[in-house]
């Protein structure tokens, strides 16, 4: 890292922190700073939905995947697509169609009071653990590139964090997201560009010929059956999980207009895993040919591995780049942890204070219930993420994946079967969940890897690669099954009898199927649609602008060709997106004044 970097940095930081400040007059009412309002621009929602998806788990414990088995990675980005699709054709315009503020009172419309009360915690805890993790991958990262104290890395990163989500809200979290996704976009190209033409490298053809063998041939470091098996619960696990109430995309859909926006939002998801997930492996999988020792370069990481994009990084950029590409990744988690900041504080004000505490609080004082919660959940956070940083066995691959099948996989199957199964009890949702957590936590003790090896029985003994991924998916398959079973014997138990929870439940399945009427529910659509586009723009001219002052930097001119196409590539959005605005709000003028 040299200074111009560390000026990259720095500007970053200063710019995301500003996001809350710009953003914070978006937000007039609970509605707004929790929200949205429920007018955002479609693709707005989208570049946000995906960027809370890709972390700097990506780039850490993403990353050593790729660069430990090489294609196999891709698995998991193809059943996020697969999940996605599913969105598209049957839940995300089902999601906005609840008409709610958060998610959670969509599960109060269609579950009842008392389950409200039991997942307005859920998330709360549930993303206080993932935001922990992130945290520390994004800590893992910068200490790849900066030397610097992960503890103290984990207290300065957190703290921006949370001070830009507690100032700007729904607004700042999410349209910050799409222009962090263009820094990601960007740098990633770049990075994926210097790796190719790299002498050493040659092309493609070139690097497919370096790579170990085992980045082509899964079945040689594991047994087909136990790919299989491992690519099946997956792919339970992303499609259930990517289509429940409470999750990223159930919680991001009730910010656009109406259901087909909602769908259309799904779309930027999909192409982003089509094009960023390849993009991004290349510079991953290339360090087994340039850094085929990491335990060596960076003995102090409790998994070496997980520093091989920074390895990429520290061998390819140029000075200016490399502190972009540290700006892309903490943009990456930054995406992540404000989401989760922005839903925990919305379930805690909407779905517990203004239910049980203080039932006519106003509007004013709802955001700031709101501010002081995201406050006390970032301080959290930051002490969760310090935790994670004693557990040295794990890898954060498999330490994501599990804490996604442990936690998610019960709490999100009856929220995911409730949108489409409408004779169950109220309680079928809390108590599918609670058994859930009683197995995932019974299976976090019975699977060692002695059982495991002994449940199968294996003529070879299991590798550590093919005994890390039976435990997600026996964890995943298992979890599923139960939880599964349990709802579905619950419809045992329904009863006719109850008239008034059966107005609810059919209530709620009219309002879902019912499309939005936008004369309706949106007053000044297009002042809103302006405003958004002419901020968002400016963001983007300004960001862009710092990009392309980084030319003056005494580097080469091939390095000042790969810093103009990150800059142009960000000012020609912000151009673009400043005009549309501007025209949509000459537009409205001119309607004003001949009406």
């Amino acid at each position: 890292m040299t200074i111009y970097d560390y000026i990259v940095v720095v500007f970053y930081l200063a710019f995301m922190f500003l996001m809350g400040p710009v953003y914070k007059s978006f937000s007039k009412s609970a509605s707004d700073f929790f929200r949205g309002g429920g007018g955002m621009l479609w693709w707005v929602v989208g570049s946000s939905t995906f960027m809370s998806t890709f972390s700097a788990w990506s780039f850490t414990g993403g990353a050593a995947k790729a660069y430990e088995t090489g294609t196999f990675f891709l698995l998991l980005f193809a059943c996020n697509i697969l999940g996605y699709l599913f969105t598209y054709f049957f839940t995300a315009a089902r999601f906005r169609q609840m008409r709610v503020v958060t998610a959670i009172e969509a599960i109060r419309k269609r579950f009842g009071n008392t389950n409200e009360q039991i997942f307005a915690w859920l998330p709360i805890f549930a993303n206080l653990i993932l935001g922990g993790i992130y945290l520390y991958t994004i800590s893992i990262f910068m200490y790849g590139v900066f030397g610097v104290n992960i503890t103290l890395l984990i207290i300065v990163l957190g703290s921006v964090v949370f001070l830009m989500t507690l100032f700007g809200g729904s607004w700042a979290a999410t349209a910050g997201d799409f222009v962090q996704m263009l820094i990601v976009l960007s740098i990633t190209l770049v990075m994926m560009f210097l790796t190719l033409s790299h002498p050493q490298i040659g092309g493609f053809a070139g690097l497919m010929e370096k790579i170990p063998a085992e980045h082509l041939n899964w079945s040689l470091f594991d047994r087909p059956w136990v790919v299989a098996f491992f690519a099946i619960t997956l792919l339970v696990n992303q499609l259930v999980q990517n289509n429940s109430m409470t999750t990223t995309g159930g919680a991001k859909y009730v910010f656009v207009k109406n259901g087909k926006d909602a769908r259309r939002s799904t779309l930027i998801s999909i192409f982003g895993y089509l094009i960023l997930a390849p993009i991004w492996m290349i510079p991953a999988v290339a360090a087994t040919y340039f850094h085929p020792d990491l335990a060596t370069e960076f003995p102090m990481l409790n998994n070496p591995n997980e520093a091989a994009y920074v390895a990429m990084a520290q061998t390819l950029l140029p000075a200016g780049l490399l502190g972009l590409l540290v700006c892309a990744i903490f943009a990456a988690t930054l995406t992540t942890i404000n989401t989760f900041l922005n839903v925990s504080s919305g379930a805690f004000v909407r779905n517990f204070y203004i239910r049980v505490i203080n039932k006519g609080a106003s509007e004013a004082k709802q955001i700031l219930v709101g501010r002081i919660f995201i406050l006390i959940n970032g301080v959290l956070m930051i002490l969760m993420a310090i935790y994670f940083q004693g557990l040295k066995s794990t890898p954060l691959f498999d330490l994501v994946l599990i804490a996604a099948a442990s936690i998610g996989i019960p709490s999100t199957i009856p929220l995911f079967f409730g949108i489409f199964v409408k004779k169950t009890p109220a309680w079928s949702a809390w108590s599918t969940m609670l058994i859930g957590f009683v197995l995932a936590i019974a299976l976090r003790i019975i699977l060692t890897n002695d059982f495991i090896s002994s449940l199968f029985s294996p003529q070879t003994v299991f590798t550590g690669q093919e005994l890390n991924d039976l435990n997600i998916a026996i964890t995943t398959g298992v979890l599923f099954v139960a939880c599964t079973a349990w709802y579905f014997a619950s419809m045992l138990f329904y009863k006719k009898g109850n008239k008034t929870y059966e107005a609810q439940v059919d209530a709620f399945f009219v309002e879902m199927n019912t499309p939005i009427q936008m004369e309706e529910e949106h007053l000044n659509e297009e002042e809103n649609d302006s405003r958004q586009y002419i901020v968002l723009g400016r963001l983007c001219l300004i960001y862009g602008a710092f990009v392309m002052l980084l030319n003056l930097i005494p580097n080469d001119w091939q390095s000042r060709i790969y810093i103009s196409i990150c800059g142009s590539l960000i000012l020609t959005v912000g151009i673009v997106l400043r005009a549309i605005g501007i025209r949509i709000r000459k537009k409205m003028i001119t309607n004003l004044q001949y009406s």
